[in-house]
C-alpha cells in the first residue's frame, strides 16, 4: 500500500514518533496486524485503536486513515525499515 510518512513532536525526550497517511482506515489496518496485540476503545466519540509488538506501538483513529507510531529509541531506524516495508508489501 502507498503511505505518506512525517516526523511528528513529542513530548518524550528521544522519542521517535511518526505520522503515516494509509489509503485504508484504523480499523481495517489493525485487522491485518497479525502478531500484534491489538486494543480498542469504543468509549470515545471517535472510537480509537492502539497496537504493540516488540516496542512499537501503533495508535489511530478507528475510523480515521491517519495513524502515529512510536518507534524504540534504541532500534528506530530497523523497525521504522521494517514497517515500511511490509506496509509497502500489504496489498490494499
Amino acid at each position: 500500500m502507498k503511505f505518506r510518512c512525517k516526523k511528528t513532536e513529542n513530548c518524550f525526550a528521544g522519542a521517535r514518533t511518526y505520522e503515516y497517511e494509509l489509503p485504508v482506515t484504523g480499523q481495517e489496518l489493525a485487522g491485518r496486524l497479525a502478531g500484534w496485540e491489538v486494543k480498542e476503545n469504543h468509549r470515545f466519540r471517535r472510537p480509537v485503536f492502539s497496537a504493540r509488538k516488540d516496542g512499537v506501538e501503533i495508535k489511530g483513529i478507528l475510523a480515521a486513515q491517519v495513524v502515529k507510531v512510536n518507534y524504540t529509541e534504541e532500534n528506530w531506524e530497523r523497525e521504522k525499515k521494517g514497517l515500511e516495508r511490509w506496509l509497502e508489501e500489504t496489498e490494499v
